[in-house]
């Protein structure tokens, strides 16, 4: 999947949260967005899974512009993303179990099937513990486990993930980043954004971009620097 945003200008209340942003993402690979909190990380990620337009500039996926998609286009585009956000949006009245076995259900597995990928995915995130719980028994670190879970659940094209680390200790964040290379090694493009100089590092080989002020500063990738 090619993400591609021109030129981009966002404001709020004319003012601006992104100025003038350019951004190629070719679908394979990692992306590190970093920068201090309101910088504009959110609403670049945002821009990229079609939940919010561009004041000016374009977003284009795979050659198509976010701001001419009809919804299900935009439905169909989303079926191929993994996404976490920070408010990680389970469905508050679905088990863990059944938030996470939804996009397998959503993906045509058959009941024994989508059962026994789910379990097995809880497993590996180490929170079977908690499926037979609700969103709201779960601690803050629990839920974004589960929402990651079911993020990368049917292996998507790319997954886009907003603070993923966050609110977790730094045991079960070396965890995740287990689970996110292990993601990325069978392909599945990378866009994150985080405030973890320890996610960063787990993924030397990532291009890390800077946010400030709603101005992005594409680094260089940690393996040219470390080298």
């Amino acid at each position: 999947m090619r993400i591609e945003v021109h030129d981009v200008t966002v404001a709020y209340d004319e003012i601006p949260a992104l100025s003038n942003v350019s951004l190629t993402l070719d679908g394979s690979g990692v992306v590190m967005l970093t920068g201090p909190t309101g910088a504009g990380k959110t609403t670049l990620l945002r821009l990229m899974y079609g939940d919010l337009l561009p004041t000016h500039g374009s977003v284009a996926i795979d050659g198509v512009s976010t701001t001419s998609m009809r919804h299900a286009q935009i439905r169909a585009m989303r079926r191929r993303q993994g996404v976490v956000q920070q408010n990680c949006r389970l469905v508050s009245d679905y088990s863990v179990f059944e938030n996470v076995l939804m996009p397998y259900a959503l993906a045509g597995k058959s009941k024994v099937d989508a059962t026994r990928l789910c379990l097995d995915l809880l497993a590996d995130m180490n929170i079977s513990y908690v499926r037979h719980k609700y969103p709201h028994q779960l601690s803050g670190g629990e839920r974004h486990l589960v929402a990651l879970a079911r993020a990368v659940a049917t292996q998507p094209e790319i997954l886009i993930a907003d603070e993923p680390t966050g609110t977790l200790d730094e045991k079960t964040s070396a965890s995740v980043a287990t689970t996110l290379r292990s993601c990325v090694e069978r392909g599945m493009g990378l866009v994150i954004s985080t405030h973890s100089s320890g996610l960063v590092s787990a993924f030397p080989d990532a291009l890390v971009c800077t946010i400030n002020d709603g101005v992005l500063l594409v680094n260089t990738p940690q393996s040219e620097i470390q080298s």
